[in-house]
């Protein structure tokens, strides 16, 4: 029996997860070598690439970047979330340039070591809770009423 090592998302919950499109998807497939190999329904994502595609479009959507552009970015992006587990990842912080890619854990009294050069900062921790809230909706609390009659101590003749 082979050993399951992570939770693995198809392509469609990958999309729902992170709201990436389909046009998206297959366009960065072609840009991006890293996602070259996740075609057709057998392609398959991790949590840390659910990231990578999160941060993606997080950068086509707030910033009106072409992945095609920065696509040995974010081809190194992909690499890096990859041999990083999603515990290592939180409070990370990460800094995409023209040419490279750096994670910084974010500190209390601010940022820490930030790159020369001009580069695209995208906090992994809401883009975590998002995935997250998605793959594990919160349940309404359900709060008891009170009690018409106060609880008594019920003692045994034992």
């Amino acid at each position: 029996m082979s050993e399951v090592v992570s939770i693995q998302f198809t392509q469609d919950q990958a999309r729902m997860l992170t709201g990436v499109s389909v046009e998206s998807v297959r366009h960065w497939r072609k840009t991006v070598p890293y996602l070259s190999s996740k075609t057709g329904k057998t392609g398959r994502f991790t949590f840390p690439e659910l990231l990578g595609l999160a941060v993606a479009h997080e950068l086509v959507h707030s910033f009106g970047v072409n992945i095609a552009t920065l696509s040995t970015s974010i081809d190194e992006l992909f690499r890096l979330l990859a041999a990083s587990s999603p515990a290592s990842l939180e409070g990370t912080i990460v800094f995409i340039t023209a040419t490279d890619v750096t994670f910084h854990q974010e500190e209390a009294d601010g940022l820490g070591k930030v790159p020369a050069k001009p580069a695209f900062m995208v906090p992994l921790a809401p883009l975590m809770i998002g995935i997250q809230r998605h793959m594990l909706p919160a349940m309404p609390s359900v709060s008891q009423k009170t009690l018409p009659f106060p609880p008594e101590v019920v003692r045994s003749r034992a």
